[in-house]
């Protein structure tokens, strides 16, 4: 469960639509009046300028106050609730504004969720439910507090600048046995396990993002280029999942995502729940790497999005830049034949390559050689495909 807080920035008294069209109305009269003689019109006229302004006298500025807000669960599943609850304070400084309004901004668009605000003596905050429909992310807020006059000719409000996030995850079915593509060698040069930190294996070029930590400074003069030591932990596997995010390839982009998110998860799920050490990694270029906790690579997975720009050529050139692994997993729903036969060259990193495409959204993909093709219909056809599979090295 978290909270946080923000003072509510200022905001004017403003003439609603009705406001406004009673501000013409009266300068209509107004000026009217005057041009032609009418005593009736001026009087009018001025009545409306009158209304407006009790009005605001009436609705006043919303003093400062403090507004919060809590989510007790941040991360759920489609179809779960979420809780929210929210409160003001208004420092002791005047009454409460007469209304919350909480923005909500989720895969379905964006839209305001409306309940009266809390007022002093009040015995505690006020709340709302959420629905979880789809897997993505849910932003809450900005929250603002509002007041109107009864005829709503004008009215105020006050934007927080507290906003949450809540982490829709996908669902996703159990898998079995993993594909293990090395067996562990003592020595640390051939077992294909996650770099990093126990025995050392070699040198290779530096690559953006490594650690600086691990250059070889020596080397790197010899060689005139960075030259970055490569260490590995012969106790643990390593294991890249790649997820294709890109639009355009598959018709319903969005449902064909959420289908590759909850395909890729089962995969990340089994291998956090082996022990693997696992890095999951989306065609757009994102990357998230599990340290046992499985949350991280959910929480990639839930914010991930169709993108027009990703290109799977890229992914696998920077895949072939980066230390070599043992498993390497590629989940599809767009794929073709001329890529699959792209993802088949990094044989000489990844001894085990595993293609998953899922033929809701797109077509079988036949044999391969050196690549492990499991063809399922979707995510929930996929466990019973991979289970059905040999892993064998």
């Amino acid at each position: 469960m978290f909270r946080k807080k923000r003072q509510a920035r200022s905001g004017a008294v403003l003439p609603t639509a009705r406001g406004w069209l009673v501000l013409a109305g009266g300068v209509g009269l107004l000026s009217a009046g005057v041009l032609f003689g009418y005593r009736e019109l001026v009087i009018r006229g001025a009545v409306a300028f009158a209304v407006l302004l009790i009005a605001a006298i009436l609705v006043g500025r919303i003093r400062p106050m403090t507004v919060w807000r809590t989510v007790a669960v941040p991360r759920v599943s489609p179809g779960d609730d979420v809780e929210v609850l929210l409160g003001t304070t208004d420092n002791g400084r005047g009454r409460a504004a007469q209304l919350l309004a909480d923005q909500v901004s989720g895969p379905d668009g964006v839209r305001l969720v409306e309940l009266p605000a809390a007022r002093p003596g009040d015995p505690g905050p006020t709340g709302y439910r959420l629905s979880a429909k789809r897997r993505g992310v849910l932003d809450l807020g900005p929250l603002e507090s509002r007041r109107r006059d009864p005829l709503g000719l004008v009215a105020t409000r006050r934007r927080s600048g507290t906003t949450e996030r809540v982490w829709v995850h996908p669902r996703w079915e159990p898998l079995g046995a993993m594909p293990t593509g090395r067996t562990d060698d003592p020595q640390g040069i051939f077992d294909g396990v996650r770099a990093g930190s126990v025995s050392f294996s070699g040198l290779r070029e530096y690559v953006p993002g490594d650690d600086v930590r691990h250059i070889h400074w020596r080397s790197s003069a010899r060689h005139n280029r960075l030259m970055v030591r490569e260490n590995v932990d012969t106790s643990h596997t390593r294991l890249a999942i790649v997820a294709d995010d890109r639009a355009g390839a598959a018709g319903d982009d969005l449902a064909a995502l959420d289908e590759v998110a909850s395909a890729a998860a089962a995969v990340a799920a089994a291998a956090v729940h082996g022990r693997w050490s696992c890095e999951l990694r989306l065609v757009s270029g994102r990357t998230s790497e599990s340290t046992g906790d499985l949350a991280p690579l959910l929480d990639l997975l839930a914010e991930a999005v169709p993108s027009t720009d990703a290109q799977l050529p890229d992914e696998l050139w920077r895949l072939r830049k980066r230390p070599s692994g043992d498993t390497l997993v590629l989940v599809s729903a767009s794929i073709n034949s001329a890529e699959v036969r792209q993802f088949a060259q990094l044989r000489d990193r990844y001894p085990r390559l595993v293609l998953i495409s899922l033929r809701r959204y797109g077509t079988p993909i036949g044999a391969v050689p050196g690549v492990t093709v499991i063809n399922a219909y979707d995510s929930r056809d996929l466990a019973g495909r991979w289970n059905n599979e040999r892993w064998s090295a």
